[in-house]
């Protein structure tokens, strides 16, 4: 799935930081000018005016959703986080919204193609 280009996002509109992503999404990175940084989890990302994070089941922590509050007030920015079904250690809906709920954040737009579906979060 070209989850960029789904969710209408372009390195031209800031700065763009992809979290645990998968393969398929550095295809479609590759092809941006600027390309999009990386970073393999919450924990070595920097702040970005967007960031775009594909959460495993196991990084629905206390910890980890401090750490996405603490990026998104550093840098003002938005976040999408990204259920891909295909992932064994994605969390369900209901998984994602439970712990986004509980960290304070909100949920906003909802943005779903085949296999994978993205939430606009926001504090």
């Amino acid at each position: 799935m070209a989850a960029l280009t789904a969710l209408g996002l372009h390195t031209g509109g800031g700065s763009l930081v992809c979290v645990s992503a998968p393969d398929s999404v550095l295809g479609e990175a590759a092809a941006m000018k600027p390309r999009p940084a990386f970073a393999s989890s919450l924990l070595t990302a920097s702040p970005a005016s967007r960031i775009l994070w594909w959460p495993g089941r196991s990084h629905l922590t206390e910890t980890m959703l401090a750490r996405l509050r603490w990026l998104l007030e550093t840098s003002a920015g938005e976040a999408w986080l990204l259920i891909d079904i295909r992932d064994d250690d994605a969390p369900t809906l209901a998984e994602l919204r439970s712990a986004l709920t509980a960290g304070g954040f909100q949920i906003g737009a909802a943005v779903s193609q085949p296999g994978e579906t993205g939430f606009l979060v926001s504090l």
